[in-house]
């Protein structure tokens, strides 16, 4: 499963309405030019305007009452049809129109205070508003473009997808015969003591715990070879295996053969496009029952790539022979018979590759160098699923809080007057 996050707006079109601050800043400058100019009242002209939408309001009245009572009172005359009745229904509507018009005009003309005279008044000078006045239309502007992105549909989109991927199957194959007690496999100058199998295992387990979507399974070997885990993606199990293992366990010896066929059994039936057999030994086929060679080969055929690690130095190596009286270790230098031509052989017929780890460092990178080697293929789900979260009421709610800030300063300290 993958999540994966993007911010968006859900009605990005209504951006387009941010256009429409310009205008409305032009209409409150008209507007407050207008107040101004219009602050003292022209009585007369306002006397003949009222007079002149009387009369016409009257006549209109008249005259769309008469057409329309003459439709209705006339019988041979289609009511809805008439061109005359249409007409008197229009004169009656502007007697509407002049209504409203008079109420307007009435109401915004009404003075606060009446005076015989406002020549006294002319000559104070206009107060300059304070700082905080201006606030006042900031607030309406701040709330408006606000609103704005509330109808933008600020919106985060969560994706989630299932995610279906094809691991490789591989199998552990592991030497467990004596040889593999050899302490030759700590870096150079390194104090500790550290025996090949005990390298090897924990190279194994910290491989097995970088792994997610790969089957492994674990085979060991001496002299006979055993499947310890097939294939699985329990990694817990295996490592408890992995941790229980030792040598000396089984029969010694070193049956690389029968090691591979075993691993092969436990990958004949996978339907991984990757299959893979990584064996790790410090020694030369001495036990098998078929020829490593021929597991090869069969593993070829059922493309199998088999990667093999020569493990320890090689030659003359520390050996532990027991404890002496004081219950220290001991040990004495032997030799370890190996054959890296036979492991390389090994490899090439089966398409793999051979290594050679003289330390923890060395295996760790051969292990890394091997999942390089090998093909993966991931195959995306088809299948995802978008939650969308809503954030526009991170933008409505300001903006509801500054249009109330606006009226309030407006209804109380910075009310306009008149």
């Amino acid at each position: 499963m993958t999540r994966f996050s993007q911010f968006a707006f859900g009605t990005p079109s209504a951006w387009l309405l941010l256009l429409a601050i310009p205008a409305v800043l032009v209409v409150l400058y008209q507007a407050e030019r207008t107040r101004r100019a219009n602050a003292s009242v022209d009585v007369a002209k306002l006397v003949r305007t009222q007079t002149v939408s009387l009369v016409l309001g009257i006549f209109f009245l008249l005259s769309g009452s008469a057409a329309c009572l003459f439709v209705l009172v006339n019988t041979s005359v289609k009511t809805f049809t008439s061109p005359l009745f249409i007409i008197g229904l229009f004169l009656l509507g502007l007697v509407v129109v002049l209504a409203v018009f008079q109420l307007y005009i009435v109401r915004r003309n009404r003075p606060v205070f009446i005076f015989s005279s406002i020549a006294p008044l002319q000559g104070i000078r206009e107060g300059t508003p304070g700082i905080f006045r201006l606030l006042a239309p900031l607030l309406r502007i701040a709330a408006l473009i606000l609103i704005i992105v509330a109808l933008a549909r600020p919106q985060m989109a969560t994706t989630e997808a299932d995610v279906f991927a094809e691991g490789m199957d591989m199998v552990l194959t592991l030497d467990l015969s004596t040889s593999m007690e050899a302490v030759d496999f700590a870096p150079p100058g390194h104090r500790r003591k550290m025996s090949r199998i005990e390298g090897a295992k924990d190279v194994i387990r910290k491989f097995v715990e970088q792994r997610s979507e790969d089957r492994l399974g674990l085979v060991v070997f001496a002299a006979q070879a055993f499947t310890q885990c097939p294939l699985s993606l329990d990694y817990s199990i295996l490592a408890t295996i992995l941790k229980s293992l030792k040598t000396g366990v089984i029969k010694d010896g070193t049956a690389i053969g029968n090691a591979i066929i075993v691993s092969i059994n436990r990958l004949r039936d996978s339907d991984a496009k990757s299959k893979a057999i990584i064996i790790l030994t410090d020694g030369d086929d001495n036990a098998s029952k078929i020829s490593p060679v021929q597991a090869a080969q069969m593993a070829k055929e059922l493309n199998i790539h088999v990667f093999t690690i020569l493990v320890g130095k090689g030659g003359k190596v520390p050996y532990p022979v027991g404890p002496n009286l004081f219950g220290q270790m001991q040990y004495r230098r032997v030799e370890i018979r190996t054959n890296p031509e036979l492991l390389k052989n090994i490899a090439k017929i089966s398409g793999g590759k051979f290594y050679r780890a003289v330390d923890k460092k060395a295996l760790e990178k051969d292990f890394q160098d091997i999942l390089d080697h090998m093909e993966k293929t991931r195959l995306m789900d088809p299948g995802k699923f978008t939650r969308h979260t809503e954030f526009f009421q991170l933008a409505l709610l300001p903006a509801l809080l500054a249009l109330l800030l606006e009226l309030a300063m407006r209804w109380t300290r910075y009310r306009r007057f008149p």
